[in-house]
């Protein structure tokens, strides 16, 4: 099953290996750190949210 991981550059999971942690419940992890973000990505940066959504889905 392919999941997106997303996270903020602020807070624990910047600090975490956060794909490799989705990893251990998924086969097919895809994902990456959003800049100049914290906790709430769709409030902080939609349009990045939806550049990554776009490239899953498609």
């Amino acid at each position: 099953m392919p999941v997106p991981a997303l996270w903020g550059f602020e807070g624990l999971p910047a600090r975490l290996p956060t794909l490799e942690i989705w990893r251990e419940y998924a086969d097919i992890v895809t994902g990456a750190q959003i800049p100049e973000c914290g906790r709430f990505i769709p409030e902080e940066r939609p349009e990045v949210l939806l550049e990554h959504l776009g490239d899953f889905l498609s």
